[in-house]
């Protein structure tokens, strides 16, 4: 049986609590040798760490339905991606390449197929973290965002300001209005190092700090 590293959830900080490491453990454990029918061997290579995560701390109130509560002395799930090691599933193969967003916390695990989407490397040259970031999850909720309700007009000389600017989908949203034709993109944020940031290298015509009085 192989042996695994895991993240579980130690404790819960309280509902308005602030995480610290401590709500946090690191395990070690073992990996079962064969696969049932329809279970894939995964090898974790990328993690994605997302605000929502917060909400799953909470013993019992995430504020959505569909997101269960992480439970006490249990690993850790969310967005992640790896590698195919070995598979009895028939669509899934070895060294394949996929993601899921119920993936645990652990360096390796045994998983049902059926959660798991096949991903093609060439849509990203090889940089597959853009699944967790600009070609998933964020990138996806950005680009809908804008299209289906910025109402972005191309050619009518509009401004669009972004609340959270400086997070993972506020950066993708304001980069996806320049696109899409608006060329003044203002960015909310809440430091100047962020507002720096927006406007020096992520294209944004400027930035304001709501934590500022001025």
């Amino acid at each position: 049986m192989a042996l695994i590293q895991q993240v579980v959830l130690n404790s819960r900080p309280g509902k308005n609590g602030e995480p610290v490491p401590e709500n946090f453990r690191m395990e070690e454990s073992y990996l079962p040798q064969d696969l049932q029918e329809g279970q894939v061997k995964i090898c974790t290579k990328f993690l994605s760490v997302d605000p929502y995560m917060r909400c799953r701390m909470n013993e019992e109130d995430t504020d959505v339905d569909y997101m269960p509560p992480w439970q006490v002395s249990s690993v850790v799930t969310g967005g992640g991606l790896g590698v195919v090691e070995d598979s009895k599933h028939q669509n899934l193969q070895k060294c394949d390449i996929v993601t899921s967003f119920t993936w645990p916390w652990q360096t390796r695990a045994v998983v049902d197929g059926a959660v798991l989407t096949k991903l093609d490397p060439q849509l990203v040259d090889g940089h597959l973290s853009y699944f967790l970031g600009a070609v998933g999850m964020p990138g996806l909720t950005s680009l809908l965002g804008v299209r289906e309700k910025g109402h972005v007009t191309r050619g009518a000389n509009q401004t669009m300001v972004v609340s959270g600017a400086a997070g993972a989908c506020g950066m993708l949203a304001g980069q996806i209005g320049r696109l899409e034709g608006c060329p003044r993109v203002v960015g909310i944020c809440g430091t100047d190092q962020k507002c720096q940031v927006l406007v020096s290298e992520i294209g944004f015509v400027a930035a304001v700090n709501y934590k500022k009085d001025e």
